[in-house]
């Protein structure tokens, strides 16, 4: 079997013969056939399995996504409730402090209120053991004052009668000044 040239010498034209247009074509059928048979499936699983990987990546990147989109709105929520919380813990303190101010303000009132009372009373009882003091020596007085000028003596309850009735009788004028 020779081969002829595909370039016939002499003529110089270019002449395409059948067979080797045949030869050709079955050489890429075989090649075809062998790559498709061979390397094809492996190469598409390959790819197949890259393509499977990144989709996952890219769901599991979507669910990171989501997730993390939820945990903000989580993190949102809880803080709102921590500030309403902590609001309503300062609201609470405010009411106890102000509520223990005025209790406070109240028994300072009370107990100021009862001391000005005692005061008063003791006061009072001091004027009415002075003006008492002051009625008995004022009467002592009258009584030798008035035996000195009457030159004789009275008796002392009807003198002691006699003053008490007196201060009694002055004792308004007395007290209002």
């Amino acid at each position: 079997m020779q081969l002829l040239p595909l370039v016939e010498e002499g003529g110089g034209a270019l002449t395409v013969h059948p067979y080797w247009v045949l030869v050709s074509i079955v050489q890429f059928l075989l090649l075809f056939y062998l790559l498709r048979r061979f390397l094809w499936g492996p190469i598409q699983a390959t790819l197949q399995r890259r393509a499977d990987r990144i989709r996952e990546g890219l769901d599991a990147a979507e669910a990171a996504k989501r997730e993390r989109e939820q945990m903000r709105v989580e993190v949102e929520r809880l803080l709102a409730e921590a500030r309403q919380e902590a609001a309503a813990i300062a609201e609470r303190t405010t009411q106890a402090a102000e509520a223990a101010a005025a209790q406070i303000h109240e028994q300072a009132k009370a107990d100021a209120d009862r001391t000005r009372e005692r005061g008063r009373v003791d006061a009072e009882k001091i004027h009415d053991q002075a003006l008492s003091q002051l009625r008995s020596e004022v009467a002592n007085m009258v009584i030798l004052a008035a035996s000195r000028i009457l030159g004789r003596e009275i008796g002392p309850e009807q003198h002691r009668a006699l003053i008490e009735r007196s201060l009694d009788e002055a004792t308004p004028e007395i007290r209002k000044s």
